[in-house]
């Protein structure tokens, strides 16, 4: 045999040696994609969710608070007799017997209800110890605005509530739930101020109207505007008493 002839012995050897690193890439392939595996599977992607089709509107998207709903009539009694008891009755012969608004600028709705005396109830209605106070607002002394500090008039005539009297009776509201709320029993009585025309109207508004050329810088708050005795003004709180503004 030649020397250039393989030896079929160490041709078989290297064969098998082949084999052999062959067989160990693979298993060490296989080894190593095992390894693998969980790593990959925990940096796969998160699905990217549904959208919520009932999801909140944003702000821009909210609509406006509806405005309180006008009262009724059995709401305003109940709320009259909260405080009055059977001393006076609700006129319904008016087309407009009450009407609401923040009268006292506090920011809870009040209540003003045009009322006739009950039979018999007088001496109720004018007693000292009434829980509500009856006025003439037509009388009532304004404050003088270059006193930061107001004096009271001295000997003012008490008023009193006479039989065919047609009253405005004004409950002043308490808290977010307003005249409607049982501990609002705030009230007034007052005399000689029921006129034709009656509505709220704003505080700014009324002041604009009466030529103020501060009414721009008025507080929040309402008044009530009337024409009475045949002249055009308003009742303001001032923040003691309601009196007329002609």
């Amino acid at each position: 045999m030649s020397a250039t002839q393989m030896n079929p012995t160490r041709s078989s050897n290297s064969y098998r040696l082949f084999l052999f690193v062959v067989a160990a890439s693979v298993v060490s392939l296989a080894c190593a994609t095992a390894k693998q595996a969980p790593n990959q599977a925990a940096t796969l992607p998160t699905p990217t969710p549904a959208l919520n089709t009932t999801q909140a509107p944003t702000p821009t998207q909210l609509q406006p608070s509806a405005s309180p709903a006008a009262p009724k009539l059995n709401e305003v009694q109940a709320a009259v007799a909260r405080v009055y008891q059977d001393t006076v009755a609700i006129d319904t012969s008016r087309s407009v017997p009450f009407i609401v608004g923040d009268f006292n600028g506090d920011g809870s709705q009040d209540i003003a209800v045009i009322v006739r005396p009950a039979k018999a109830s007088l001496a109720k209605l004018n007693s000292e110890y009434a829980n509500w106070i009856v006025e003439e607002p037509q009388r009532v002394a304004l404050p003088d605005p270059n006193r930061a500090v107001q004096q009271l008039a001295k000997g003012a005539e008490t008023i009193k509530v006479q039989q065919d009297d047609l009253l405005l009776l004004i409950l002043h509201g308490y808290r977010q739930a307003g005249w409607h709320d049982q501990l609002a029993r705030q009230t007034f009585l007052l005399r000689n101020a029921v006129g034709e025309n009656i509505r709220a109207q704003s505080l700014r508004e009324a002041a604009k109207s009466a030529g103020s050329k501060n009414a721009q810088t008025q507080p929040p708050g309402d008044v009530i505007r009337e024409k009475l005795n045949g002249q055009d003004g308003f009742l303001y709180w001032t923040n003691a008493k309601y009196a007329w503004h002609q």
